[in-house]
């Protein structure tokens, strides 16, 4: 018994943080969408009614699959050039291989703000090294971000390009832990170096892959800074995803009702994808 209690002791003071940092506001998040709010304030119980007004509104619907869809591409184009780059800079001697990783995962280990800000600046704006290049060479109608497709390639371009690094890192990591006597039984075998990836590599890569997949899936789902600093949602709501949508009505309409609502809606489905992960990473090689 004396022992239980020494060790519920060391565990109550981080379970008390987590509990004041992670579940107090999601419970008063909660709590919160079940009431009418009027410039900030709680003034009547409505129990659902925020989120029957939220679920009726026209414009969620394209907002949700604008979100799907942003998720969905960064994602698969993430992991797949992550992966790619991973294959190519394992082969790589350890100088060249630590130089290139070090370029690569640069934009991942700096302020997301700062990242986007310097992407716009650089191949975006009008004064832009991209934009000045392409007017030099005859392109003088080149305006990225008021097209609503090219304004969304380019949030997916700039969402790619930041995440790639930690992509890389964990598949690198990945690639170290395989044995290289799997890859040379396959050789003496006979095996071609595809082979060798798709019957091999790929397979024992896994567990790395899917948490990637994970990771960036809550990463994009949940990121508001990319497109708040790239396009602000525009032009028009092109780029208009659900976390973005979230800041809007709450402080830009003060619509904190439908704002809160949606916020628990969201980390409903952030928990639902982490029971996926925790689920899936059961699975055997």
């Amino acid at each position: 018994m004396q022992s239980r209690l020494t060790s519920m002791s060391y565990v109550l003071p981080a379970f008390a943080a987590m509990t004041l940092v992670l579940f107090a506001p999601v419970i008063y998040g909660f709590w919160f969408s079940l009431y009418r709010i009027q410039y900030g304030v709680q003034t009547g119980f409505i129990g659902l009614g925020n989120y029957a007004r939220l679920l009726t509104d026209p414009s969620l619907g394209a907002t949700f699959w604008r979100t799907v869809v942003f998720a969905s591409a960064t994602v698969a184009l993430t992991t797949a050039i992550a992966l790619c780059l991973a294959v190519w800079i394992n082969g790589l001697g350890n100088r060249r291989g630590f130089i290139a990783q070090m370029i690569i995962i640069l934009p991942w280990i700096i302020s997301t703000v700062v990242a986007t800000l310097l992407f716009r600046w650089v191949f975006l704006n009008d004064i832009g090294l991209a934009i000045s290049l392409a007017r030099t060479l005859g392109f003088s109608n080149v305006h990225p971000l008021n097209d609503p497709n090219g304004a969304m390639g380019w949030l997916i371009a700039v969402s790619v390009w930041k995440r790639i690094g930690y992509a890389l890192i964990i598949i690198l990591a990945g690639l170290k832990g395989i044995p290289e006597d799997y890859n040379e039984a396959a050789r003496i075998d006979g095996a071609s170096d595809w082979q060798i990836f798709s019957s091999i590599t790929l397979p024992l890569l896994k567990t790395p892959l899917l948490l990637i997949v994970i990771v960036l899936t809550l990463s994009s789902v949940n990121t508001v800074e990319t497109p708040l600093v790239l396009t602000g949602g525009g032009p028009g709501s092109a780029t208009r995803i659900l976390p973005m949508d979230v800041f809007d009505r709450a402080f830009l309409t003060y619509d904190l009702g439908s704002a809160s609502s949606l916020a628990v809606m969201m980390f409903c489905g952030n928990v639902l994808l982490v029971l996926a992960y925790v689920r899936l990473a059961r699975w055997k090689v």
